[in-house]
């Protein structure tokens, strides 16, 4: 991989993430810095949902799956180590697999349509990691709480945090793309 593609895929990631994390800290204040507290999903997701974007949009589909296992198992170390159960498997299998799933989704049909103007198009992420999110969690609840259907108010907090994350995200992926000739010319990055 050219170092070019190396500085783009990280000036992505970096806005994008920043996108989720200004988000989060607007709504939560600092509490999206614990790493204990479910507010930690603003930093997390940035930064996965804004790496995966950039894998998408920089390289190939053998480095994008290799890039998706690469963070599942990175998570998993960091956030369950020395509890890993079959639960903790499901449910991060399901968290990650609705952000890339909503992500692939938001980059095939939104962001190669020039019709949608920048910064409208984060919207288009909103409802799709919103929904995503919020179905793949309740799956995962039901299939690890055995006990029916996730409350309301589970699905509203975990609705609510996906809709917030997503908009992070595509505010910061929208910007990073709608300046990154600026960007690259201000830090001397080569662009093809």
């Amino acid at each position: 991989m050219k170092s070019d593609k190396i500085y783009q895929i990280l000036l992505m990631t970096f806005f994008g993430m920043f996108g989720s994390i200004l988000v989060g800290f607007i709504f939560f204040n600092d509490t999206i810095f614990h790493t204990t507290n479910s507010n930690f999903q603003f930093v997390a997701d940035g930064l996965y949902g804004a790496l995966f974007f950039s894998l998408l949009e920089y390289t190939s589909i053998r480095e994008q799956i290799f890039g998706m296992i690469f963070m599942f198992f990175l998570h998993l170390i960091i956030f369950i180590g020395i509890y890993l159960s079959m639960a903790y498997v499901i449910r991060d299998l399901l968290y990650l697999g609705s952000l890339f799933f909503s992500i692939k989704l938001y980059y095939q049909f939104i962001i190669r349509n020039p019709n949608i103007k920048y910064y409208l198009r984060s919207f288009a992420l909103v409802l799709f990691f919103g929904l995503m999110y919020t179905l793949f969690i309740s799956i995962a609840y039901i299939i690890n709480a055995k006990a029916g259907l996730p409350p309301l108010g589970f699905i509203y907090f975990v609705a609510r945090s996906a809709i917030l994350i997503g908009f992070g995200l595509g505010i910061g992926i929208d910007f990073f793309l709608q300046n990154e000739r600026k960007l690259s010319m201000l830090l001397k990055i080569k662009t093809e």
